[in-house]
């Protein structure tokens, strides 16, 4: 029988016990209770940085490096040709020494002084249009669509001057400043592969930068 001052005293439960008659459940001091113990397996969590970063797809990666090397190698190639026909120019006013009058030593100084000005007029605007394609490549990679513009019309622009390379047969023709001089096939072979790997490069570039995933890309950095 129970009384009303302790009704657990026969036949009840003690406070803490269990109907199934085990040992009364041990917590710690305070009423803490331990949490489940969580998977030893689980994949650590992401931050809030790493959540915000966007995958960048193939394509923005390959057209990145196209934008950084394609300049870099144009350049080169249009220092090598240069210097190339004014070796050549030279040597062929060299081998007609012995014959060469007052007028033509003149007009030797004066090809070899329009030459120069070219090499330099030609790799400092090589430069200068090199550096913007790496500084707009970088900015292409992170996402901005503005980036992605310029970079296309710098293309379109190149890829044009590449097709009338093509048709003319190099960047310079024997009807100016060289009179009749017969330019050296590497001059042309040099100047026909300068103009198809810019016009090979740039179609390249066009097309992987506004592909699907490329598309995209930039949409979804916009709304970052």
């Amino acid at each position: 029988m129970t009384s009303p001052q302790n009704p657990w005293q026969q036949g009840g439960y003690p406070p803490g016990g269990t109907p199934s008659g085990g040992f009364p459940q041990q917590y710690p001091q305070g009423g803490y209770q331990p949490h489940p113990q969580q998977n030893p397996f689980a994949a650590p969590p992401v931050s809030a940085q790493e959540i915000g970063v966007l995958p960048r797809p193939m394509t923005v990666e390959v057209a990145f490096w196209i934008a950084v090397v394609i300049p870099l190698i144009a350049t080169v190639l249009s220092v090598v040709s240069y210097l190339m026909l004014q070796g050549y120019v030279n040597d062929s006013m060299v081998s007609s020494g012995s014959d060469s009058t007052d007028i033509d030593e003149q007009i030797s100084s004066v090809v070899n002084g329009v030459l120069l000005i070219m090499f330099i007029v030609l790799t400092v605007i090589y430069l200068i249009l090199t550096a913007l394609w790496i500084l707009f490549g970088f900015k292409m990679r992170v996402g901005r669509n503005w980036a992605r513009i310029t970079l296309t019309v710098f293309a379109c622009v190149w890829a044009l001057s590449g097709v009338i390379g093509l048709i003319q047969g190099g960047t310079l023709t024997t009807s100016g400043s060289l009179g009749d001089l017969e330019l050296p096939g590497s001059y042309y072979a040099m100047s026909y592969a300068q103009s198809g790997l810019s016009l090979l490069a740039m179609a390249a570039f066009v097309t992987l930068v506004f592909l699907k995933p490329s598309n995209w890309y930039f949409q979804a950095a916009n709304r970052h």
